[in-house]
């Protein structure tokens, strides 16, 4: 870990609770508010600080925040776990036709529907261990996921394991890390929240196939 990011947890340590938990969320989906990844799973607990409680009492209020949404996957008595999602860039990224085509081929339905396909996620998140498809949704190519469902040889891993060289993902790596960064940069400094959708271009050209 970075001095840079070591900093910034020392400083989180130093918060009441309240604070901590905003400040650690908006960590934990901060590239989905640069608007790079269409959205992030995130679990949240009581264990050390209080995020789970503060959440289910101010969780509408950060979302707000970026204009962002969630939708809980899976709730327990200590714990929760939630899609935080964008909600105009998750329902553009499901509609590419290659992620369109892999949904319907699971039964997520053709039209795709954000509120049904979110749904129908979740029964599935509940029903069993954690879907496959599930990896669409968090902005991860099709190819690569169907490469981890045939088992083949990986190329290299880094927020997920790369089976095909269709698109620039050392790239979208990149700006995952570097969406972190700013925000990071910006909760020091005590700046403004000027990160939303600052990668959002970005994205969209990184995922266009190369080939």
């Amino acid at each position: 870990m970075t001095d840079f990011k070591i900093n910034f947890f020392k400083k989180l340590e130093q918060l009441n609770e309240e604070e901590y938990a905003e400040k650690f969320i908006g960590y934990l989906i901060s590239p989905v508010v640069t608007g790079i990844k269409p959205s992030s799973t995130i679990t949240l607990n009581d264990t050390r600080r209080k995020i789970y409680s503060y959440w289910i009492e101010n969780g509408h209020s950060i979302l707000s925040q970026y204009n962002l949404e969630a939708i809980t996957l899976k709730e327990s008595q200590d714990s929760i776990i939630l899609l935080v999602y964008d909600r105009y860039n998750l329902d553009e990224h499901l509609r590419l036709e290659k992620n369109k085509n892999f949904l319907c081929s699971y039964g997520y339905g053709d039209p795709i529907i954000l509120e049904k396909c979110l749904n129908c996620l979740k029964n599935r998140v509940n029903g069993a261990a954690f879907p496959h498809e599930s990896g669409i949704f968090l902005g991860i190519p099709s190819e690569d996921v169907v490469g981890f469902l045939n088992e083949e040889e990986c190329l290299f891993e880094g927020y997920w394991k790369v089976y095909s060289n269709n698109y620039k993902v050392k790239e979208i790596f990149y700006l995952y890390e570097k969406s972190r960064e700013i925000y990071i940069f910006n909760t020091l400094r005590n700046k403004g929240k000027v990160i939303k959708n600052l990668f959002r271009d970005q994205k969209n050209l990184l995922y266009m196939p190369t080939n």
